[in-house]
């Protein structure tokens, strides 16, 4: 489910003009285009083969795995400036002015910006991942070895659900998504299919992607077993002006597109959220924004109409939620966009701790349960996957979903058990 504030028309719209914007085309060796000094538009485009066959070349069946609690990694460098994750890329000397934020004043310094997003955009395209559960789907960035994906809340959806990532070479693993803190629209999703040594498929090969000695090498060394990861940065020391790159699947998973990489820079940094100007649609919702190291520093959240509306998850905001996120647990509301399906209960009685049972007193009109044909009388049982016995639980229950999602409520009306399914909306 995406949460963006474009129409359809809008989103087409975005979508063609983006794609018309860029002056040419690259795929992963090829240098950033559409440069001016006041902000960078770029799509990294090119063509890659999926993985579809990757079960008939190989014969393996997918492996379902438990990992233990994860710990976040940390993000001082280890010895001798090397950095943890594959995305790091140190910066050439004569870039130092700019990574602080200034624009460029020489060609020299313009060709050297755009070498290091080339450079950083080859590797993001790696961890960059599409994220999909039912008919929903957004991005999200893979950030440790044993295959945690950061995302945004409205897009893991609820905890304990399955859903599906796309990697950059195509290929679909199952995943489930753990907690989400929606108050800042964090979301954590882990992979549950083990890394197979055999990651890459003929047509990858055949596709110049990548060699066979590469793959030989990759059979014969263990640490292959390992899902290819961004570096983590800190999001308490960013500038205004900073030089950033986003990437994501903007209008959804495409075959034949890797992930899909634009230049921009920080237009406000608060510690909720990061706003900057890289032109993002829905589909971008979840993925990853990088400074010009290489290190993440925010996850895609709003995204509207104006190149101003788009906010980011700030990447400190994940470190102090991760044992949360990491157990599973959802708690808060996205400012704006508290679920709701439009009932009112029995009020509490004075004298009794009892609380009353989820038994509906009044259908709002034009509300999502008076599309669904809920009563006044009716008494839900059972909301989507949970159990409720009072209309306390019922409205935790409902906080527990986000704005689109369709559930299915079991209700008691006149001796009979009724099934219904509710599409919840959301409080304006």
């Amino acid at each position: 489910m995406e949460l963006h504030f474009t129409t359809e028309t809008t989103r087409q719209n975005w979508v063609h003009g983006a794609a018309l914007g860029c002056s040419r085309l690259f795929a992963l060796n090829a240098r950033l285009a559409c440069v001016r000094l006041s902000s960078i538009f770029c799509i990294v485009s090119g063509l890659f083969c999926t993985a579809g066959i990757h079960d008939e070349l190989y014969g393996e069946e997918p492996v379902r795995v438990t990992v233990n609690k994860p710990v976040i990694p940390q993000l001082q460098p280890k010895a001798r400036g090397v950095f943890p994750g594959i995305t790091f890329v140190a910066l050439e000397e004569g870039l130092d002015r700019l990574a602080r934020g200034a624009e460029p004043r020489s060609i020299r310094e313009l060709q050297l910006l755009e070498d290091q997003q080339a450079k950083v955009s080859q590797k993001i395209i790696e961890v960059t991942v599409n994220v999909q559960q039912g008919s929903a789907q957004g991005s999200g960035v893979i950030i440790t070895p044993d295959g945690y994906v950061l995302t945004a809340a409205h897009v893991a959806g609820k905890p304990g659900r399955e859903a599906t990532v796309i990697l950059s070479d195509g290929r679909r693993v199952r995943a489930r998504t753990l907690g989400t803190n929606r108050g800042m629209d964090a979301g954590l999703i882990q992979i549950i299919d083990l890394p197979s040594r055999k990651t890459i498929d003929e047509r990858s090969v055949a596709g110049g992607y990548v060699t066979k000695s590469s793959v030989v090498q990759a059979s014969a060394n263990s640490s292959a077993d390992v899902w290819p990861h961004a570096t983590l940065g800190k999001s308490d020391d960013l500038r205004l002006g900073q030089w950033v790159i986003a990437a994501g699947h903007p209008g959804g998973w495409i075959p034949d597109r890797p992930a899909v990489v634009r230049a921009g820079r920080l237009l406000n940094i608060m510690r909720s959220t990061i706003v900057s100007d890289c032109a993002l649609i829905g589909g971008d919702s979840g993925g990853p924004l990088f400074d010009l190291n290489g290190r993440l520093i925010g996850i895609h959240s709003r995204i509207g109409t104006e190149t101003a509306d788009n906010m980011h998850v700030p990447i400190d905001i994940y470190q102090d939620s991760w044992d949360r996120l990491a157990d599973g647990q959802a708690w808060g509301t996205l400012p704006g966009y508290k679920p709701v399906i439009g009932v009112v209960g029995p009020e509490r009685s004075g004298s009794t701790n009892a609380n009353p049972p989820a038994e509906i007193v009044k259908v709002l009109m034009g509300s999502p349960a008076a599309a669904a044909g809920l009563k006044e009388g009716d008494v839900i049982v059972r909301f989507d996957d949970t159990n409720v016995a009072t209309f306390e639980e019922l409205q935790r229950a409902v906080e527990g979903v986000a704005p689109g999602d369709r559930v299915s409520v079991e209700i008691e009306r006149q001796g009979q058990r009724l099934r219904l399914r509710i599409i919840v909306g959301q409080d304006s």
